[in-house]
């Protein structure tokens, strides 16, 4: 009986210390930052290791929001780092229970890779650095040992990579001839029948007319992928997009519009249009679509570590629709011309 008493005792102690944080995480992803970070922070400097965790990975988001703008210097950095230096440092460096998590966190955004953060199961945090190292060397994604792993919205990077890998214009040094193979598997992922007409497809035709490994782009294909990559309102300033027709431009603006109204990459907009936008819900999502920077820019939306908030609990929280906001905002101070009204008004008000 004592034995039991003792054990309930613990885990009512557990769940009291763990109240606080997960109080000041709801407050973070209802878009709360005048709640949570200060929460977060009196936790981190009790020697709460997951707080520590937590504001640790918060707070490179956290610079340029409201709250913390309307703070002076000396008080943004104490409530987001931990003291040390003139500028304080990241809580991230005093995490010690979950260290390997902390250390991988620290090599996806010091170095720009993601595979520490795979390895570890947080798909979902790496999606930033998964995009970063494609722009660093495009065949790194594709010849990974993790590459089967990298979320499905992020495997038209995939085959992109292995087709540029294998094209001599691009890397004049050819594979051995197991890379080579492995690599032509990860290119014919794109032609299965699950990815038929997808969102991803189109995003791998939306680079050159010839992809450099047998395989010719069509143009309809290619100009719908740009719609989608850059969103539209920058693929029509492209100049490949600008080169062919206009019946081909508008059947691609129109063939891109409705592939978002369908594709799982762009529920979280569609879910963002339509409370409010319901009568003008496919002009709406594919306005935020290209406000926010097309399929690149969605691949930064992410939660900050899934070991502390699933993606799903991330997307569509207020905080989701926050940082949506905020990237429109910060690519376009006022509403550009041509886009759908009420999508306009959920972004810039008025």
């Amino acid at each position: 009986m004592r034995i039991m008493l003792v054990l309930v005792l613990m885990v009512a102690a557990v769940a009291a210390r763990a109240a606080p944080l997960d109080d000041a995480i709801s407050a973070w992803l209802a878009d709360d930052d005048a709640v949570a970070l200060p929460a977060l922070s009196a936790l981190a400097q009790a020697g709460d290791d997951d707080a520590m965790l937590a504001l640790g990975v918060i707070e490179p988001r956290a610079w340029e929001g409201p709250y913390v703008q309307g703070l002076d210097r000396a008080q943004r950095i104490a409530v987001l780092r931990r003291p040390g230096g003139l500028s304080g440092e990241s809580w991230l460096a005093s995490v010690t229970v979950r260290r390997p998590l902390a250390e991988a966190v620290l090599q996806a955004r010091q170095k720009g890779d993601p595979w520490p953060l795979m390895a570890l199961g947080q798909t979902d945090a790496a999606r930033g650095a998964l995009a970063m190292a494609f722009n660093q060397n495009p065949s790194s994604l594709a010849e990974s040992a993790w590459q089967r792993d990298v979320p499905d919205a992020l495997r038209g990077l995939v085959w992109r990579g292995a087709a540029l890998r294998l094209a001599r214009t691009v890397y004049p040094t050819p594979p051995s001839p197991d890379v080579e193979r492995s690599l032509r598997a990860v290119v014919a992922q794109a032609f299965a029948p699950e990815w038929s007409g997808s969102l991803q497809q189109m995003l791998f035709f939306s680079g050159e007319p010839d992809l450099g490994v047998g395989i010719p782009v069509p143009q309809a294909a290619s100009l719908v992928g740009r719609v989608l990559r850059q969103g539209r309102l920058l693929a029509e300033g492209d100049t490949r997009f600008r080169s062919a027709s206009e019946p081909a431009r508008d059947r691609a603006l129109a063939a891109a519009r409705t592939l978002l109204t369908t594709a799982p990459e762009a529920a979280a907009v569609r879910q963002f249009c339509t409370p409010s936008c319901e009568q003008t819900l496919d002009s709406c999502v594919e306005t935020l679509w290209s406000l926010t920077g097309g399929a690149d820019a969605q691949a930064h939306l992410h939660t900050p570590l899934d070991a502390l908030i699933p993606q799903n609990r991330y997307v569509g929280s207020p905080r989701h629709r926050g940082d949506m906001i905020r990237m429109a905002q910060k690519r376009f101070r006022t509403a550009p011309p041509g886009i759908d009204a009420c999508a306009a008004k959920l972004v810039f008000g008025g």
